[in-house]
């Protein structure tokens, strides 16, 4: 019986000394961060039930005093998640110059398995967050948007698991 109770205590202590996986986590909930400067990608709910929106996000530099906006939306015509990240943008009725302006970035966002190697697109919420996220031409855009200008470094367009918000 002792046997047993040693047993189980070590299993509890090696299952307590884990890390968190991303599996274990709902996308909505994923933070990730950038290896290079820090930055990360914060996931939450979508705002409101019928919103095109599939996924919801802040971008937070460590370098700057503010958080940028995120959002990915399905695009039925290329079969897609389309991630912009935000700056400053004007609400109401604007035209596409006027969200043109203020996008620190668009493009595709891809979820990668780090074991297998094997990329697919975003999940959408209520499912098991990815390992990392690959943002390609994030970190070029960044670093030329207005935004970006001003800090000392640009994120890489990599992102991997770091945690699960609470």
């Amino acid at each position: 019986m002792l046997g047993l109770r040693a047993l189980s205590g070590s299993a509890i202590l090696t299952l307590l000394a884990q890390p968190l996986m991303a599996a274990d986590c709902p996308i909505e909930r994923a933070i990730y961060a950038e290896a290079e400067t820090g930055a990360e990608l914060r996931f939450r709910v979508a705002s409101g039930e019928n919103t095109p929106v599939s996924n919801g996000f802040s971008l937070i530099a460590k370098s700057a005093a503010k958080s940028l906006d995120g959002h990915v939306i399905y695009d039925p015509e290329i079969e897609r998640p389309v991630a912009m990240i935000m700056n400053n943008c004007p609400e109401g009725d604007v035209t596409g110059a006027d969200l043109a302006a203020c996008t620190v970035w668009k493009g595709i966002i891809y979820s990668v398995d780090t074991a297998s190697g094997h990329i697919d697109l975003l999940p959408p919420e209520g499912t098991a967050a990815p390992d990392s996220l690959l943002l390609p031409g994030f970190g070029p855009a960044y670093a030329q948007s207005s935004f970006g200008k001003s800090l000392e470094t640009a994120p890489w367009d990599v992102f991997e698991f770091k945690g699960c918000a609470s």
